[in-house]
Parts: C-alpha cells; sequence; structure tokens
C-alpha cells in the first residue's frame, strides 16, 4: 500500500483498469483508513460502471484520465461521496449513457455531509454528441438529492451537459432541490442543462443555484437551458446564438417553472410559459 495510511492508490491493486478501481473503492469503504482512492497519472481504460462508495474521495492526479470505452454508465454516486480533479473522456461512438449519476435512491439529503465534486472535465471526444455528463434521477417514494455542490465543471460534445429529472413517486415526494452548480462551462453540447419535474410537489426540481455559467453554443446545440420547478437561479453568459438554426428555443422557462431567477447575458430570447419567473 502507499505510505500514507488514510490514502490508498489503485495501483496497489490487480486486473483491468475498471477492476483496480473499484477494487481500490471497495477497500477504502470497508476500512476505517483509507478513505481517499488516489488515481495517480496515466490513461485508465474503463468498460463498465464503476461504484463510488459512501465516504470515499476520489483524487486524480493533474495528468490523470478515465478513457470510457463501451456503452454503459461510468460512475454512479453514493452519498457522502466526493471526486477531485478527475478527467473523464468518452472515445467510443457507440456511447450513449451517463457519466456521473445521482439516484435518490440515495437520499443524499443532509447538509454536512461532504459531497463535493470539483475540478471536473467530461468530455466526448467521439464527435458525435452523445451521453450525458451529470444525470440526477428521483422518483421513488422520498427519494432526494439535495445539498450537493459542484465547481469549476466543464462539460464538451455531449448530448446533455446536465439533466436534473424528478419523477412523480407512487406515493409522497421525490426532490432535486438545493444543489450548487458554480463555475460551470457547457460547451458543444445538444442540451445544456435539462430539468424535468412538476412545479412543485410531489416531484421537484426547486431551489438549484447556478452561478458563473459558461455556455458555448455550436451549430449541434438546441436548448442552452431549460427549466422546471421553482425557485431556481441561474446566472452567467450565452456565447454564440448565431451558431443555432433556432435560437428561439435555447432558453425555456416551461410551463411547470415559478419563480426563477434568470440572468444569463448574451443575445437570445426567453420562451417563458410559466409563472412570477424573473430576467
Amino acid at each position: 500500500m502507499t505510505n500514507y495510511a488514510e490514502v490508498v492508490s489503485v495501483l496497489d491493486f490487480q486486473g483491468s483498469d475498471t477492476e483496480r478501481i473499484q477494487k481500490a473503492i471497495q477497500f477504502a469503504s470497508l476500512n476505517e483508513n483509507p478513505s481517499t482512492v488516489y488515481v495517480p497519472k496515466g490513461d485508465y481504460v474503463i468498460t463498465s460502471t464503476i461504484i463510488l462508495r459512501e465516504g470515499v474521495h476520489l483524487s486524480f492526479a493533474y495528468d490523470a484520465r478515465f478513457v470510457v470505452y463501451g456503452n454503459e454508465d461510468v460512475l454512479h454516486i453514493e452519498r457522502n461521496a466526493s471526486i477531485t480533479g478527475a478527467y473523464i473522456a468518452i472515445d467510443d461512438s457507440t456511447f450513449n449513457k451517463n457519466v456521473l449519476v445521482f439516484n435518490g435512491k440515495n437520499n443524499y439529503y443532509n447538509s454536512w455531509h461532504r459531497s463535493v465534486f470539483k475540478h471536473i472535465n467530461i468530455v466526448n471526444w467521439a464527435g458525435n454528441n452523445k451521453g450525458k455528463g451529470v444525470y440526477m434521477y428521483a422518483g421513488g417514494v422520498g427519494h432526494e438529492i439535495s445539498y450537493l455542490q459542484f465547481n469549476d465543471i466543464k462539460l464538451v460534445g455531449l448530448h446533455t451537459a446536465m439533466e436534473l429529472r424528478a419523477a412523480k413517486p407512487a406515493s409522497g415526494y421525490s426532490w432535486i432541490n438545493a444543489n450548487s452548480f458554480n463555475n460551470i462551462t457547457i460547451d458543444d453540447c445538444v442540451r445544456g442543462i435539462w430539468m424535468i419535474s412538476s412545479k412543485t410537489i410531489p416531484n421537484e426540481v426547486s431551489g438549484n443555484n447556478f452561478t458563473n455559467l459558461q455556455i458555448q453554443l455550436s451549430s449541434s446545440s438546441q436548448s442552452a437551458i431549460r427549466v422546471s420547478g421553482e425557485f431556481n437561479a441561474f446566472d452567467g453568459v450565452l456565447w454564440d446564438d448565431h451558431l443555432v438554426q433556432n435560437p428561439s428555443t435555447l432558453l425555456h422557462l416551461t410551463v411547470n417553472s415559478q419563480a426563477t431567477e434568470f440572468h444569463i447575458r448574451g443575445n437570445y430570447k426567453v420562451l417563458d410559459d410559466g409563472t412570477r419567473n424573473h430576467y
């Protein structure tokens, strides 16, 4: 093992790159120490889904990369886990899944959890604008994704940069609320931020805050921001709407949006079908 009791390296384990990473995460999750899994410099071929277990911090060297092949989700992230410094590259034209997955069944709801995701690049090298970068889903009784923090995230060449989806549960409520996104760059994506929910309970995407957004459009872009839920806030810049075939649909405050704070700079029109939205 490595010299630091609180850190374990993926190179300390045997198997394929995917297997070594998962073994290191399992080791960290089952032992009091270490709690950090370190990915040293180099390219790591990822061919199946990795589960980032509760309480584990995944830390990348500056020149370490996950290079993804196949058509499976890349990382399923449990609550109270974190990632720093990841570079994740999609190098397979068949990939059409999700990179970072947050499922509300894990109940990310305590504000004191250390659920921080920072300095992360997600890039589709394949050149076909497929896959989702960050995918949040809540759709069961009491499923919740709240108080997660994202900082310095770059999402390039994907179909959907970020999707926040709350489906109506059989009973009770499901939420994707009170998450913070700062310094987010979205470049050459078909969809930027895509929200799907009711206006409020029983299934809502509400109170999420996006600051310092930079959205670079391309000829592939169809939607920059689609809003549902209430009390969501957006601040940033939209670049080069002249590249888009139908710029009137880029910014859509849907019928299920309410009390949105929308401060996006650039040449655009807002399609506002909601209520009490401000822009």
